[in-house]
C-alpha cells in the first residue's frame, strides 16, 4: 500500500501538482534505497502512453543524455542510476530532474531532511467511506472512492493536503495558518469552517459551504499564479468546469451538505444518469440505463445511503417509472 501511494505522489510530482510537502517528501524518496527503482517503475508503466503522445528525437535525446548526466551529478556524484535505461523518458525526467537538482545540492547533507514531514495517505475503494483526525484536530469525512494525501504534521505557516474525490471538512480555526486543500488546478483556502468538496477526475470541481467563509482559486497553466474563481459562504457553492474554465454560483441548503456525513444523498435537478453515477461509487456496483429518456430524467429526492441498494433502486423505480434487474453487482434499468 505504500509503494502504491508513492507512486500516485511520483505522477503527480512529475505533472507538477504536488504541495510543497509533497514536493519535499518525493525529493526525499529519489535520494533513498528504493527510490530511483519505484521511480524506474513508474516510467515503465506510463511509457508507451507517454510516447505515443510525446515521440522524442534521437537529436532530442542525445541533447538530453548530456544534461541528465550533469543534473544527476550535481544531486549525488555517487549516485547509481541506470541512465541508459531512462534516456528515453527524456522529456519527463526533465521535469522530474529540474526539480530535484538544486534540492540535493543544498538539502542532501542537511540533518533537517531526516526529521521532515512526513506524508501519510487515505484511500477508500468504491463502496468504502471513513473519517480522518488530522494533527491540528481537523476532521475530514472521505467518501467512496476518494484518496487523501497529507502529512503527518502540519508546518509553521499553512496547513496543506490533496484529495481527489469527495469530502466533507470541519476545519478547526487558526488565522495563523491556513488551511489549503489541493484538487488539481484547483485549490481550496480557508482558516476554520466546514465544507464539502467533490474532485473527481474527469469531471468538474464543486465547492459548497456550510459554515464559515471559503476562497476557492485555480493555478493559471501558463504563469502558475492563482486566479480567484469564487469566494463563496454559507449556502453558497461553486460548479467550476476544467475543461472550459466556466465557474457557475449556486446555493446548496446547509442542511443537505451536512447530512452527506449521516450518509445522506440530496439530489437536486439531477438526472438520473449522473444519480447512479454517484450510487455506484457508494454501494461498489455497475448501473446501466439502457432507456435513454429514463436517464435524463431530473430527480429531486433525498436517499438514504445507509439503507441496502435494492431498497433505493425500489425508491428510484416509482420515481422514474422505470424496472431494474438486479444481477450480483450489475444492475440493469429499462
Amino acid at each position: 500500500m505504500e509503494q502504491e501511494t508513492d507512486k500516485i505522489l511520483i505522477r503527480k510530482f512529475i505533472a507538477g501538482n504536488c504541495t510543497p510537502q509533497e514536493q519535499e517528501y518525493i525529493k526525499r524518496l529519489m535520494l533513498q534505497t528504493g527510490g530511483q527503482e519505484l521511480f524506474e517503475q513508474v516510467m515503465d508503466e506510463d511509457w508507451q502512453e507517454f510516447k505515443n503522445e510525446t515521440p522524442a528525437t534521437d537529436q532530442y535525446i542525445q541533447d538530453f543524455q548530456h544534461r541528465l548526466n550533469s543534473r544527476l551529478d550535481d544531486i549525488k556524484p555517487d549516485l547509481v542510476i541506470k541512465r541508459n535505461h531512462f534516456y528515453k523518458y527524456a522529456a519527463i525526467w526533465t521535469v522530474l530532474i529540474l526539480g530535484i537538482a538544486t534540492y540535493g545540492a543544498l538539502q542532501l547533507n542537511s540533518t533537517q531532511t531526516a526529521a521532515s514531514i512526513a506524508m501519510l495517505s487515505s484511500h477508500n475503494p468504491n463502496g468504502q467511506r471513513s473519517k480522518i483526525t488530522l494533527s491540528d484536530g481537523s476532521v475530514v469525512t472521505l467518501g467512496a472512492g476518494s484518496h487523501l494525501t497529507y502529512p503527518e504534521h502540519f508546518g509553521n505557516s499553512t496547513r496543506e493536503i490533496s484529495l481527489e474525490g469527495e469530502g466533507f471538512f470541519e476545519i478547526t480555526k487558526n488565522p495563523e495558518k491556513p488551511f489549503i486543500i489541493h484538487t488539481g488546478e484547483v485549490q481550496t483556502q480557508v482558516l476554520g469552517t466546514s465544507f464539502k468538496v467533490d474532485a473527481f477526475k474527469g469531471e468538474d470541481v464543486q465547492v459548497a459551504v456550510a459554515t464559515g467563509k471559503v476562497r476557492v482559486d485555480r493555478k493559471t497553466e501558463n504563469t502558475g499564479r492563482l486566479e480567484s474563481i469564487a469566494v463563496l459562504l454559507p449556502g453558497d457553492a461553486v460548479d467550476w468546469n476544467p475543461a472550459t474554465g466556466a465557474a457557475i454560483k449556486t446555493k446548496r441548503t446547509i442542511e443537505e451538505l451536512t447530512a452527506w456525513q449521516k450518509g445522506k444523498l440530496s439530489f437536486t435537478s439531477m438526472p438520473l444518469k449522473n444519480v447512479v453515477n454517484i450510487l455506484e461509487r457508494w454501494y461498489n456496483v455497475t448501473i446501466e440505463i439502457r432507456n435513454r429518456e429514463a436517464g435524463e430524467y431530473k430527480m429531486n429526492i433525498i436517499l438514504d445511503g445507509t439503507q441496502p441498494l435494492k431498497q433505493l433502486m425500489e425508491v428510484l423505480k416509482v420515481t422514474t417509472k422505470t424496472h431494474y434487474k438486479m444481477n450480483g453487482k450489475t444492475i440493469t434499468i429499462w
